[in-house]
């Protein structure tokens, strides 16, 4: 029972975001992707409202966090207005049929590699278990453990999310279940498969929305298969990115509704890996120098898409500061402490990597696909600028190294830049052929 009681704690999550997504302003979305995205919002809010009670010196408790956090999505329903209707009724068609197959079919190749025990994250038993285990068991951030002899490998300024979900689910049930963390990869890669669609199809066809969202899941799913992210923080981070890049990909992206949600999915991409923080402010940056539009308006959009991550990683930070405990990312060193010597290790190091995982067809398929899909229009500057900021972010870190990194990027490049496929495959939304801008 145990086990089930820890994965019916995340079943929980999309009740949590309900009272937001219940609003009538989300009626634009099917029935299924309002779920997830419900899903999304209430991961994001349930792992603020954690740190919250950890700031404020309070045990954690199943009932009062899943209170906090229907609360916290109560008052921001408050800030929704309007109404949209559904899309448009459309036959899916042939080549939207072999898409939805293809997804459902790289979803249970997932599901198999996992239970096989063929894409279990290392991490999980190094840091995220550990970590998960002993929140649990103190009801609250451990800082004595995270400070202890272990430092080192339990990386404490790691932001919040996936070790105290992970550790919620473990107060429910009772003990950790490694089985269950490893299965958050094909359950999350099953979750894009049935949202990811649905909110595609505001930027194209149903069918094209298909299309290209099979290419996301089977890249993800090979690259998570190769490069064992089963347990770990990647794929929660994959789920946040790819669902708020589709939201500001779509035309209506000028609605406040959907820059506020695509903005609570940001705020969960930061809270769920030290590199979400980069991916989120290059996408709003981006988003918000695409937009145009007057002084006012942009600022209150920049203010939908990123207070959330201010407010949640503000939270954690302020928790971390006040317990000493960090103060930022400061692991990292500083800011410009660079070794440029590194550069021929980094600019071959990173391509060896990425070859390595499936013989970088996860990269070479969207690209490729990219291209047979016309000329990209304006809007998708936005998902191949912030992949080019990401990939500048990882070689801005692996520089810092002090000791040669070849070795650190042989297992962690692919993991790190598996967002990148995911971006070239929504840049295609905006190609001539498949854009509904377009048509």
């Amino acid at each position: 029972m145990a086990p089930l009681a820890w994965l019916g704690t995340l079943i929980l999550l999309p009740l949590l975001g309900a009272p937001l997504l219940a609003r009538g302003a989300f009626g634009r979305f099917a029935p299924g992707a309002r779920v997830v995205l419900a899903a999304g919002v209430g991961a994001a809010l349930v792992s603020f409202a954690m740190t919250l009670f950890c700031l404020a010196g309070v045990p954690w408790g199943l009932a009062a966090i899943a209170l906090a956090a229907a609360l916290f999505a109560a008052a921001l329903s408050a800030l929704v207005r309007g109404k949209a209707t559904a899309p448009a009724q459309e036959r899916l068609g042939r080549t939207g049929a072999l898409a939805v197959a293809l997804s459902g079919v790289c979803v249970l190749v997932a599901l198999a590699a996992t239970d096989a025990g063929a894409a279990t994250s290392v991490d999980l038993f190094y840091f995220w278990g550990p970590k998960a285990q002993q929140f649990a068991i103190a009801r609250g951030v451990d800082t004595a453990f995270l400070a202890g002899p272990f430092h080192d490998y339990m990386h404490a300024y790691y932001p919040p999310l996936v070790a105290s979900l992970d550790a919620l689910a473990t107060i429910a049930a009772g003990r950790f279940s490694w089985t269950c963390a490893t299965l958050t990869f094909p359950l999350l890669l099953g979750a894009l498969a049935v949202a990811l669609p649905g909110v595609l199809r505001g930027a194209a066809s149903r069918s094209a929305a298909a299309a290209v969202s099979a290419l996301v899941i089977a890249a993800i799913a090979v690259i998570g298969v190769r490069a064992n992210i089963a347990g770990n923080g990647d794929m929660p981070l994959l789920f946040f990115e790819t669902l708020a890049m589709a939201l500001l990909l779509r035309p209506d992206a000028s609605d406040p509704a959907v820059q506020l949600l695509a903005g609570l999915l940001l705020a969960g991409a930061a809270s769920a890996k030290v590199e979400g923080l980069a991916f989120a402010l290059a996408a709003a940056a981006l988003f918000l120098a695409l937009r145009g539009g007057g002084l006012a308006d942009s600022a209150k959009a920049a203010a939908r898409l990123l207070i959330p991550t201010a407010v949640t990683l503000g939270a954690w930070f302020a928790f971390g500061a006040t317990r000493r405990l960090f103060t930022a990312y400061s692991e990292y060193g500083p800011f410009f402490a660079l070794h440029p010597d590194h550069w021929p290790s980094v600019a071959t190091g990173i391509p060896l990597a990425l070859a390595a995982t499936g013989r970088a067809l996860p990269y070479a398929v969207p690209l490729i696909c990219l291209a047979a899909a016309g000329r990209p229009g304006r809007r998708a500057i936005l998902p191949l600028g912030t992949a080019a900021a990401l990939l500048a972010f990882v070689v801005f870190t692996y520089l810092h190294l002090a000791t040669d990194p070849s070795q650190w990027i042989s297992y962690s490049a692919a993991r790190i830049l598996s967002p990148l496929p995911m971006l070239f495959a929504l840049a295609a939304v905006c190609a001539r052929r498949l854009s509904r801008e377009a048509a």
